[in-house]
């Protein structure tokens, strides 16, 4: 913001705004009515993509949905086979932080689920919120204190939302994209028929795979791919337009703070 607001003052000090030393009065170059004016300017950007984008976030909504039915059918795999529950438990698949076993990281994807539907409906209220303040200022005739109202909302709890959504999704791809590293380790397993499985089976007994096994770690892993791939894509889009509502909201608070000034 420090850039922009210097970049700001010295145009307006170039442009005559500030008073020079002369023996006339200064004619201002500018005033709170044209601040204000682009300071609405701003905010509009800010509402139009936020109407552009509103089927795209309805969409996570129901992706989140259907991503817990893929977490649930990646339990159920889990379950549904003496096997690959043993096998996940004995071969050294890789772990990130306090996840140490299958049962602890869906517990956590299906936490973090939790907390994204959360994330998105406060993001959902903060920008219908902002809309309805938005249109309920006037083109031409908003009022400095008007204007400053609906820049702060939008600077301190639409882009917050945002990005406690952003984190949150961020989260639930990192728990995912760790499934389908392990359902392709236990892909690898069932191919093989030496080295560490062996030493699995004689240590814990493990039982010879079922025939459908394979069919079940394939289905699971290609679904899980398919949901990171997905989700990716869904938190770079998100990420994308909160950038440039920072931007629009950054400029606009400036020019209506301006203005505020101007009226005092």
């Amino acid at each position: 913001m420090k850039p922009f607001i210097f970049s700001l003052v010295t145009i307006l000090f170039l442009g005559g705004c500030v008073p020079q030393p002369s023996t006339t009065a200064p004619k201002s170059c500018i005033n709170n009515t044209q601040l204000n004016s682009y300071s609405y300017e701003y905010l509009s950007r800010v509402a139009k993509l936020l109407r552009e984008d509103k089927k795209n976030i309805e969409s996570f909504e129901i992706f989140i949905n259907a991503l817990k039915g893929s977490v649930d059918g990646y339990s159920q795999m889990i379950k549904s086979s003496v096997y690959i529950s043993n096998a996940v438990r004995y071969l050294p698949i890789p772990y990130a932080g306090e996840v140490s076993n299958t049962t602890k990281l869906i517990s956590k994807t299906i936490l973090n689920l939790g907390g994204a539907a959360k994330s998105l409906d406060q993001y959902k209220k903060s920008s219908n919120n902002f809309l309805e303040n938005f249109d309920k200022l006037s083109p031409t005739n908003a009022k400095s204190s008007e204007i400053i109202k609906v820049a702060i909302y939008a600077d301190t709890q639409l882009l917050t939302d945002a990005n406690n959504l952003q984190m949150a999704l961020r989260e639930i791809s990192s728990s995912t994209a760790m499934m389908a590293a392990i359902t392709q380790t236990i892909a690898d397993t069932l191919d093989t028929t030496n080295g560490y499985l062996n030493q699995a089976k004689s240590w814990a007994g493990l039982s010879q795979p079922a025939a459908d096994d394979s069919i079940k770690v394939l289905q699971n892993h290609t679904s899980m791919n398919t949901r990171v791939a997905q989700l990716n894509q869904k938190i770079a889009s998100l990420e994308n337009s909160a950038e440039t509502h920072r931007r629009n909201i950054e400029k606009a608070r400036i020019y209506a703070e301006l203005a505020l000034q101007l009226e005092k």
